[in-house]
């Protein structure tokens, strides 16, 4: 399901090859090996795809049958030359020590972008993982407003107290937690804005959501609702291999202008997410049938800031947001 961008790259290139060496869980080596390794590893597509690992993996690698994993190397980079022929494609940021035993083979390297284009539409199975990582962030989320309700005493509500049950959340749903609150230090009635990203079999899922311990309406709730228009919409315009990532955002930023919330108040971010938290499809690039991405919406007045961001799915017929957690800066005791 990953070989016809990379075949048409290396057809179109005259390149028998495509190669990269990463340390582990990179994500170039992660998307052709289909698991994260443990260990650097050395990663070739020609036809197929061949992994020499660091050292041994274990038995329950994860790396699916259609792999072949070669003998392990202490320098994985070493075996490259013998892996292709004439002429080889590589990720830009493919460390020098690999490029310097394939120019010292008589192998041309030349550049190339593939392997972030082929990362721009998820298969199903990337996408079932995905919508996982998003059930555990929510999960995070639900722990870190039960945290804020009412009646929580106050020195539990700090921002690292937040983060760290975040954290727990997601991590008693099986995912590896990184999440974020911002500020980092705040008073009792200061909006948090808690990113809670899961990461499932290396793929992350940022959710974020604006909590306002002791919320009483005003401001917070009118901005933070107007986030959550803008990220509908933008979300709503969306049409597969039509509408670029760019084009989503400006749907997102016209909406919460149409609210009362000028641009220059309001930061909206639309991208790709996958094996990284950020990658394609960004900017001007196209939403293809597959992609999933990170919409997000944020305002900020008189130095207060709110924000909310969910993951899409991109389908034939539009896009669907994954997940259901509630957008309200009120925070609850049981989601």
């Amino acid at each position: 399901m990953r070989a016809p961008p990379f075949a048409t790259a290396l057809a179109d290139a005259d390149a028998d090859a495509f190669v990269h060496v990463g340390p582990p869980g990179d994500p170039v080596v992660s998307y052709l090996a289909g698991t994260q390794l443990p260990c650097r590893a050395a990663v070739v597509y020609g036809g197929r795809v061949a992994v020499v690992p660091e050292r041994s993996l274990p038995g329950a690698s994860g790396v699916p049958a259609e792999v072949t994993v070669l003998d392990p190397h202490s320098v994985p980079a070493r075996r490259l030359p013998g892996l292709a022929s004439d002429a080889v494609l590589a990720p830009r940021m493919l460390p020098h020590d690999a490029a310097l035993y394939l120019e010292e083979a008589g192998i041309d390297v030349s550049s190339t972008v593939v392997h972030k284009h082929a990362r721009r539409s998820k298969t199903p199975a990337e996408q079932k993982t995905l919508r996982e990582a998003v059930a555990a962030a929510e999960a995070g989320l639900g722990a870190a407003g039960g945290l804020l309700a009412d009646g929580v005493a106050d020195d539990l509500g700090t921002p690292e107290a937040v983060r760290r049950a975040a954290n727990a959340g997601i991590a008693d749903d099986g995912a590896v937690p990184a999440t974020t609150v911002r500020p980092a230090s705040a008073e009792p009635d200061t909006p948090l804005r808690v990113t809670a990203t899961a990461v499932v079999d290396g793929y992350h899922a940022p959710v974020r959501r604006t909590f306002v311990a002791g919320a009483d309406g005003g401001w917070d709730r009118r901005a933070t609702l107007g986030c959550e228009y803008g990220v509908d919409a933008a979300i709503d315009v969306i049409e597969a291999g039509e509408t670029t990532a760019e084009r989503a955002g400006e749907e997102a930023t016209a909406e919460l202008a149409s609210l009362g919330f000028p641009p220059e108040e309001t930061t909206v971010d639309v991208h790709g997410v996958g094996l990284e938290r950020r990658e394609a499809p960004t900017g001007e690039a196209t939403l293809a049938e597959g992609a999933v991405v990170s919409v997000s919406a944020g305002v900020t007045d008189d130095g207060r800031t709110v924000g909310v961001s969910d993951i899409a799915v991109v389908g034939a017929d539009g896009a669907e947001r994954v997940g259901s957690f509630p957008r309200s800066v009120v925070p609850k005791a049981d989601y």
